[in-house]
């Protein structure tokens, strides 16, 4: 399986930088109304829900309380004035469990410099921190 990695890299690195995104980053995609309208398998994943049960719903059902409102209208007033942001955000999975992402939010602009969307890619801030502090072998 290595061997077959190897050569996509060599032979398309596109591609598996693509896939390794597709499996190892959460993404989802809203409308400049917060409204989720794309989810990939790996955030649906995480917060335990499908993608049907996410289209059209506003991504902050799934904010946690630990964030005071001043921080999410600062948060989206950054966005809607097409500035990129970056930091950790808390979430609930549909089983209420608290998670937490280090998450980036990138706004994307219509052709005439309006925001239109965003683009939301999250990490699992415990899974990374786990990771980097496992001890070697």
């Amino acid at each position: 399986m290595q061997a077959i990695k190897n050569y996509k890299w060599r032979t398309n690195p596109d591609i598996a930088i693509l896939e390794f995104i597709k499996d190892n980053v959460a993404v989802s995609v809203s409308d400049k109304l917060g409204r989720i309208i794309y989810a990939n398998d790996c955030f649906c994943a995480k917060i335990e829900c499908k993608e049907n049960e996410l289209l059209g719903v506003v991504n902050s059902i799934f904010l946690s309380k630990i964030n005071e409102n001043s921080f999410y209208k600062n948060l989206w007033n950054r966005l809607e004035n097409g500035c990129v942001w970056q930091g950790a955000l808390n979430y609930k999975t549909k089983t209420q469990k608290l998670i937490r992402f280090e998450t980036t939010i990138v706004p994307l602009k219509d052709t005439k410099g309006n925001v239109e969307s965003f683009v939301f890619m999250y990490l699992d801030e415990v899974k990374v921190n786990q990771e980097c502090y496992e001890p070697s072998m």
